[in-house]
């Protein structure tokens, strides 16, 4: 009779990929670090954004970045907190459409298109009004994706528990919640702007994960984990069966940021850069995090001891 020592496989299957699982764990504490002391960088779709326009000539769309520079300036100056200017039109028509997120007094209003006029050298003529627009996003946006996302998390850890065992339960519910911080921690790392297409973006790529989780327990499902010498090897077929699956994905999403940010206008920037890093996210989680949440997990959630039969074979 043999007795699996699983805690030693453990320790073998982290000290192979330490590295990786070590830059994981520290780019998430310094996430979650970020997001208690500076919070996330909520953008006009959650709290709505003031708008106004200056019709310009077409040599200023070649001098854009330092001309927003100077109106960015000049609206944080009267704590407007300027937000991105784009650019519409052309020839004649060319205007630079400003957004800043605070509203500003009517007086300070006047001002604010007296000094861009100046700087522009243009009318003031040329500025029009200052108009509000509502956000998009409302707060019971917030609690539609936190209920979708564990809905689920619930559904698939419970299937992940009757086909599979505990420790695939268990993988596929910190999987989640980890990948849930990865994703969250980019955007307090980098301080990108957040709203509806951050929601729908995050729920995704729960969908995603779950479906890498539960193509990855397939494949070790297949190769007998239970029954393996040791389950290391099982874990590492699995992942090598799904790997060329789980990259084509991630490089697909990431592929499609590429070519949103090459090609799409301006407004949805934000989601270019998110669905980038969701493919980076999805990857780690797929290849790494849910093998070792798994590997943790087994000593737990099943006996831990497994006495495997051996024939002794007569010559």
């Amino acid at each position: 009779m043999l007795k699996r020592d699983f805690t030693k496989s453990n320790k073998e299957y982290f000290k192979k990929n330490k590295n990786i699982l070590i830059s994981i764990g520290v780019f998430l504490l310094i996430g979650i670090l970020m997001f208690a002391i500076l919070g996330m960088n909520g953008n006009f779709e959650i709290k709505g954004y003031n708008e106004f326009s200056i019709s310009v000539n077409e040599k200023m769309t070649e001098d854009y970045s330092s001309n927003k520079n100077e109106i960015g300036n000049i609206i944080n100056s009267y704590n407007g907190k300027f937000d991105n200017i784009l650019i519409s039109g052309e020839g004649d028509n060319t205007k630079y459409v400003v957004r800043y997120l605070k509203d500003i007094k009517n007086a300070d209003v006047i001002e604010i298109n007296k000094l861009i006029a100046e700087k522009l050298e243009v009318d003031v003529e040329s500025v029009s009004e200052h108009v509000h627009v509502k956000g998009v996003v409302k707060s019971s946006d917030y609690l539609y994706t936190a209920v979708a996302i564990l809905l689920l998390i619930l559904i698939s850890t419970i299937f992940a528990y009757v086909r599979y065992n505990g420790a695939s339960a268990m993988a596929i519910m910190f999987a989640c919640l980890l990948g849930t911080i990865g994703f969250v921690s980019v955007g307090a790392i980098l301080r990108l702007t957040i709203g509806m297409s951050y929601f729908a973006l995050l729920v995704i790529l729960n969908m995603l994960i779950i479906y890498f989780a539960i193509m990855l327990f397939e494949e070790m499902h297949k190769s007998n984990w239970l029954m393996a010498d040791n389950f290391q090897e099982a874990i590492e077929n699995g992942v090598n069966k799904t790997k060329i699956r789980m990259s084509v994905i991630s490089i697909a999403i990431m592929l499609i940021g590429v070519l949103f940010v090459l090609f799409a206008p301006l407004t949805i920037k934000y989601t270019s850069l998110n669905l980038m890093f969701m493919s980076v996210i999805l990857l780690a989680v797929g290849l790494y995090v849910i093998p070792f949440v798994w590997s943790v997990f087994i000593t737990r959630c099943r006996k831990r001891e497994y006495k495997i039969k051996v024939k002794n074979s007569t010559k």
